[in-house]
């Protein structure tokens, strides 16, 4: 994948993304934080998660509530921070008529991926590749969006 540039467009585009996984990555954070999805609906690259908490309200100043659960829903967008527009080919110069014993130089770094502003070459035998943080930005948002 790192070098082919119609992958790296379909993945800073968000296409390549899978549902499930961010589902999975839902429940583990809602159990961190001492909760359960009880829903997670995914749609483009926005997602509907509800959670419920695992332990009741407690004593609270409202009385009847101490046995009930805290319900909460959230709608993220998932934002690119990146583009990828791949470089044009150069042309290839004519061969010569034997080939060379060794080839020459390094391989040319993957060049094309723009985040915030920023060029990110990427050495393609040492990558070192941005994580999900750099490439994209989660937004919450309103029922309205």
């Amino acid at each position: 994948m790192i070098d082919d540039s119609a992958q790296w467009q379909r993945y800073v585009d968000g296409d390549d993304y899978d549902p499930l996984l961010v589902c999975q990555a839902a429940d583990t954070f809602a159990a961190r934080n001492d909760a359960e999805v009880k829903g997670c609906s995914p749609a483009g690259l926005s997602f509907k998660v509800t959670v419920r908490s695992t332990d009741t309200v407690g004593q609270s100043i409202v009385p009847g509530t101490e046995n009930q659960q805290a319900v909460a829903t959230a709608a993220a967008v998932i934002e690119p921070r990146c583009s990828f527009d791949a470089p044009k080919p150069s042309e290839e110069p004519e061969p010569p008529p034997t080939p060379p014993a060794e080839p020459e130089g390094e391989p040319e770094p993957i060049r094309g991926l723009v985040c915030d502003g920023s060029a990110l070459d990427i050495d393609p035998e040492d990558p070192v590749l941005p994580d999900a943080g750099d490439l994209f930005r989660v937004r919450l948002t309103g029922d309205d969006e």
